[in-house]
């Protein structure tokens, strides 16, 4: 059942992000239903766990910590990238995608369903199955760059950037702890800081 449901769940975000991408699909609607989907079958495949290798608060405490880190070391690289007129422009089109939903409710969604079904689609079964098949630190590599290719197809540089360093991060943190709690309290602290103070590219050029 798990290697169906993540075979099928990575083929799943291949499709609809290429779609996204070619505008034939809203992003946010697209992406807040693929990971509700994937977040509850992720639920009824396997079990995730919280943190087998350590305490629930010394977990929740390193996301939090690592969340706030990763977030201010992403301004200070999107300020200095964004001189760059082409990165510029990408980052605004991240941020205008906010008309589609408004920002509210994009903020609730993406916290309450996107940021969770990532973790435990990526990081609560796709992760801990490759270990088991492979090895902890190759599974975890493996894990990592699959996850990398399929942000990939959404062609677009932030969000492939943010793939790559949150993506180890978050990979990393899963290993460690064993289970979702501290890269998935380190991924809402960092994404609900993106929201609540974006990067100048995006305030400059998305309506308030």
């Amino acid at each position: 059942m798990p290697w169906a449901f993540i075979v099928i769940g990575v083929l799943v975000q291949v499709v609809v992000w290429r779609l996204v991408a070619r505008d034939r699909l809203p992003f946010w609607p697209a992406v807040t239903t693929t990971f509700a989907v994937l977040g509850i079958g992720s639920l009824l495949a396997g079990d995730p766990g919280c943190c087998r290798e350590t305490t629930p608060a010394t977990a929740s405490a390193v996301g939090v910590s690592s969340g706030l880190l990763l977030f201010g070391a992403t301004r200070v690289v999107v300020d200095l990238s964004t001189r760059h007129h082409v990165i510029s422009r990408s980052v605004a089109a991240v941020y205008r995608r906010e008309e589609e939903m408004g920002s509210v409710a994009l903020s609730v969604l993406t916290l309450t369903v996107v940021v969770p079904g990532e973790e435990l689609f990526w990081r609560g079964v796709v992760l801990p199955e490759l270990s088991a098949a492979t090895s902890v630190a190759l599974g975890a590599v493996l894990a990592w760059a699959a996850w990398v290719a399929v942000d990939a197809t959404w062609g677009s540089i932030p969000l492939l950037a943010g793939a790559v360093v949150g993506g180890a991060l978050w990979t990393g943190l899963a290993t460690w702890s064993g289970g979702v709690a501290a890269p998935v309290a380190s991924h809402l602290v960092w994404t609900a800081l993106m929201l609540v103070w974006p990067p100048r590219a995006a305030r400059d050029k998305v309506p308030s």
